[in-house]
């Protein structure tokens, strides 16, 4: 055995285990070197019976400092604590429980080790028998250092047992690694920094009556599936009503206004197209139905909408046939938004806009976001840089915080974490370097550890526990906010496949696109029963009630920001580089470009930081 597997024994023997980083940075140790680091460890150990994960922090303490220093520093120190947080999933019992039985499969790691260095070495003996002797001698040397593998009368499954252990612990040490690491970022920033931002207060402020956490009643029963569509249909109506000053006809008695010119609001129920292009289109009330009829002409000329979904509501204006059976359409209103300029605040503070980081994917760009995260706490390169930092107020995040457990089958294999908790306490540990006068506004995505229906309810208060608390506000998907005295609608934006597949103006590569046809409809998920599901709620916190100043989205993994009648719209991209799924399906993600917004001169210039460069552009 040689030096440096005499160490890591040595280090096993004092319940101490060692990091791949610094495992890697031990190999390159020279002999004194060595002994002086275990014999402080091996001191440090006597005063303190801890179980301890070497890690780069811990050996550069060990080696720049007296180890009686340590001593008196670390005295009270609560290292397990240190290494999993608040995670519940992992006790403090349960890890020194399995100590023994994690430095056994240690040993395992370094005979194996050992058994490849001296295959090696043999690799130009001709004799086999000569490597069945090594084998022999390398069981006897497990015997003596008393490993618990028994290669002699050992079975299949206690193999696979041990590999499989081996793995999880080698998965714990490269967690813990992370997180240290991630929890160094502030410490190694210039303090000095001076952000504008800092005194400014909070203003966040959630309309409760849009955030279905803790109101959510729906049991999937006919009479929710009622309700829901009854409160779709009068809260759109009223809208349809109110903004263009006319009252509809009750659907079951148009048939009465033979010849005569009548206004009707229902939900779409079918579209059809004649054998001559015209579209015949039944709609719906809570009495009863109606066919109207759209020519071919007037759509073809932009006189009338010729995009219409199924489940939208929508208002017709036209003459009744003379018979009573049909509507010849003239005129189709949509609820629409207002057209008003785009609304601003006095003071020139600043919002980011992050959706889908899917930590835990082997796609994640941890590297690239950790750069983000400095950026954040004022690590900037020229005074445009140092402008907009010093005064960034807040970080709205439209879901997607992880890339979740079981979302799609096969996925554990895109994972480098496969623990859910783990992957939002890696989340967390990230906003916990972020300056505390930033404010975060988070919402979930389809990703997240949440029913997969619409609307979300928020995060469970276990994950909630894993953040900051002085800085997070946790919402619904979907959720009104009021930041700073704007108005911010949070969408996660699934209904987005949607909508791809019933619009031909709407395109993944133009995610404003999508975005206003939402806005004209004024309904996130216009169309039930597609790809995004919808749990029917007692009201349909879907519709769009209010009219956004900013609507922010994710999902599609495609940066792009517009305006639609004054409304601001962010989609804001990912950093996940592009997934094998993805590239099946043509998508080419636009990973790492934050969208950053003044909030006194919205809608005029986007200011991206692009993969760590700041770049402004007129909207």
């Amino acid at each position: 055995m040689g030096p440096i597997m005499d160490i890591i024994k040595l280090l096993l023997d004092l319940e101490i285990l060692v990091s791949p980083t610094c495992y890697n940075r031990l190999k390159s140790f020279k002999k004194p070197d060595l002994e002086n680091l275990i014999s402080k460890i091996s001191k440090f150990k006597n005063s303190k019976k801890d179980f301890i994960l070497l890690d780069n922090h811990f050996m550069d303490s060990f080696l720049n400092n007296d180890v009686n220093d340590l001593i008196i520093e670390y005295a009270n120190f609560d290292f397990i604590k240190y290494y999993i947080g608040n995670n519940k999933e992992v006790q403090n019992q349960e890890i020194m429980s399995k100590l023994d039985k994690k430095l056994s499969e240690e040993y395992a790691l370094i005979d194996s080790e050992i058994k490849s260095e001296k295959s090696i070495e043999s690799k130009n003996t001709k004799e086999i028998a000569s490597n069945e002797k090594s084998l022999t001698n390398l069981e006897n040397l497990e015997k003596n250092d008393k490993i618990n593998l028994d290669l002699k009368e050992g079975t299949n499954n206690d193999e696979e047992k041990s590999e499989a252990d081996i793995q999880r612990d080698l998965k714990l040490a490269n967690r813990l690694e992370r997180f240290e690491k991630i929890k160094s970022i502030r410490k190694s920033i210039n303090s000095s920094f001076k952000f504008d931002s800092k005194d400014i207060e909070t203003q966040v402020k959630v309309y409760e009556d849009t955030d279905v956490t803790g109101n959510s009643t729906c049991e999937g029963t006919l009479d929710d599936f009622i309700t829901y569509f009854r409160d779709r249909y009068e809260t759109l109506k009223t809208i349809i009503e109110r903004k263009y000053q006319k009252k509809s006809y009750p659907l079951n008695k148009a048939y009465t206004k033979k010849n005569e010119k009548i206004f009707l609001v229902g939900i779409i129920s079918d579209v059809n197209t004649t054998k001559n292009g015209h579209k015949m289109v039944e709609i719906e009330d809570q009495k009863g139905d109606f066919k109207v009829l759209i020519m071919k002409n007037k759509i073809d000329n932009k006189e009338i909408f010729g995009d219409i979904l199924l489940d939208e509501i929508m208002g017709f204006e036209g003459t009744v046939s003379n018979d009573g059976r049909l509507m010849f359409v003239d005129k189709t209103y949509r609820p629409d938004v207002d057209v008003k300029p785009a609304k601003k605040i006095d003071e020139e503070i600043y919002t980011a806009f992050l959706s889908d980081v899917h930590v835990g994917s082997h796609e994640f760009m941890a590297k690239t976001f950790e750069k983000f995260i400095r950026f954040l706490n004022g690590e900037v390169g020229n005074s445009k840089e140092q402008n907009i930092a010093s005064k960034l107020k807040y970080v709205s995040i439209a879901g997607d915080l992880v890339d979740g457990v079981g979302i799609y089958p096969g996925q554990e294999e895109d994972l480098y974490e496969v623990d859910i908790v783990s992957q939002y306490e890696e989340v967390a540990n990230y906003i916990a370097q972020v300056p505390e006068h930033i404010h975060f506004v988070i919402g979930p995505g389809n990703h997240d550890a949440l029913r997969p229906a619409e609307p979300q309810p928020t995060f469970t208060q276990e994950i909630r526990d894993l953040f900051p608390k002085e800085n997070v506000t946790f919402v619904s998907n979907p959720c009104s906010v009021n930041i700073h005295g704007l108005d911010y609608l949070l969408y996660h934006g699934r209904s987005f496949d949607d909508v791809i597949g019933q619009i031909s103006e709407a395109q993944y590569t133009n995610p404003c696109s999508i975005m206003q046809e939402l806005l004209k409809r004024r309904h996130l998920c216009p169309t039930y029963g597609g790809r995004c599901p919808i749990a029917p709620e007692v009201r349909d916190y879907l519709v769009i009630d209010k009219k956004p100043d900013i609507f922010h989205t994710g999902h599609i993994h495609i940066n792009g920001c517009g305006n639609y009648k004054g409304t601001i719209m962010v989609n804001s991209g990912t950093f996940q580089e592009q997934t094998s799924f993805q590239k099946k399906m043509g998508i080419s993600p636009t990973p790492a470009i934050v969208p950053i917004m003044d909030m006194s001169n919205m809608g005029k210039i986007v200011h991206e930081w692009d993969n760590g460069a700041l770049n402004s552009k007129i909207m």
